[in-house]
């Protein structure tokens, strides 16, 4: 007896960046609402599920997997790039150094993970530079520069607060979405493309072994 599953797509997302940029709290803040202080930096890999529904009513279920920041874990982290839907890669507003290591987290993601695997660059810890200037380390217009040049989505979150989890969560969701709508469209049309050209094939072979026979 088949399993009718309840969902209608799976993806894969990658939390990735630099050891305390937030990836653990931003994940809890997401899944639970809460404000969660992990105990110490993710060992390896963790892994967590949520079903989400977008706005057309299509149900995407998405496997999460916050990977470690730390350099001794990374031959295992990268080997869990394969088959990634999308990527979060992260960096701290507030610390000049994380943003800069993004260039070789982003290079990461194009020798381990999918060609097409969508990306967005995160600034989290809004909480601590909004309304102050002195603290921001990385400019809105900085990063957004970075995310043009590489062709990235962009979003600035606050893990302790919530702003803009959810919402730059699941806008990367949809565009993942939307873009899995566009080639299964583009599959199905050079299918139907496919099937006509196969029965005019047949029929001219058809009339050709007619005309021979009776000539």
């Amino acid at each position: 007896m088949s399993i009718i599953p309840d969902f209608d797509y799976l993806f894969k997302i990658l939390l990735i960046g630099d050891v305390k940029v937030g990836k653990t709290t931003f994940l809890a803040r997401y899944l639970q609402n809460v404000l969660t202080e992990p105990a110490g930096p993710t060992l390896g890999v963790e892994y967590q599920t949520k079903s989400i529904i977008l706005k057309d009513g299509t149900v995407v279920k998405v496997q999460i997997w916050d990977t470690s920041g730390s350099e001794r874990y990374k031959s295992i982290t990268t080997a869990h790039y394969r088959k990634s839907a999308a990527a979060l890669l992260f960096f701290d507003l507030t610390d000049k150094n994380t943003f800069q290591n993004t260039l070789n987290w982003y290079r990461e993601i194009k020798n381990y993970a999918e060609e097409d695997t969508a990306i967005m660059l995160v600034g989290n810890k809004y909480d601590m530079v909004q309304g102050n200037t002195y603290a921001r380390a990385v400019s809105t217009d900085e990063a957004s520069k970075f995310a043009d040049k590489h062709n990235l989505m962009y979003a600035e979150t606050s893990a302790k607060t919530g702003y803009n989890v959810k919402e730059a969560f699941e806008s990367l969701i949809e565009a993942v979405y939307q873009e899995q709508k566009k080639l299964q469209k583009g599959a199905q049309e050079n299918n139907v493309l496919r099937l006509k050209s196969d029965k005019k094939t047949t029929l001219r072979e058809s009339q050709s072994k007619d005309n021979s026979c009776c000539g």
